[in-house]
């Protein structure tokens, strides 16, 4: 006896076992998700992060001149307690 066999000895049309309602959720799903990263990319500059940080020049941020604001105060106490 086997189970799981369609009278008349026909394969199912698709092994798709949640039906298509539930996959065509998905792909609106996926679809609204892939729409929402090309509209902050495009209006809001958010990078992508397909570049190679590696290759990319070094830009200085906002805390690494905050460290140097501060090495250059500590420096010039340094020179008025001298």
């Amino acid at each position: 006896m086997k189970f799981n066999t369609q009278p008349g000895g026909d394969p199912p049309a698709s092994g798709n076992i949640f039906g298509w309602r539930v996959s065509l959720i998905g792909l609106v799903l996926i679809l609204v998700l892939g729409a929402l990263a090309a509209y902050r990319h495009y209006t809001l500059g958010v990078p992508v992060g397909f570049d190679d940080p590696l290759e990319q020049p070094q830009q200085r941020d906002y805390y690494h001149d905050k460290a140097d604001r501060e090495a250059a105060r500590q420096d010039s106490l340094r020179k008025s307690r001298q």
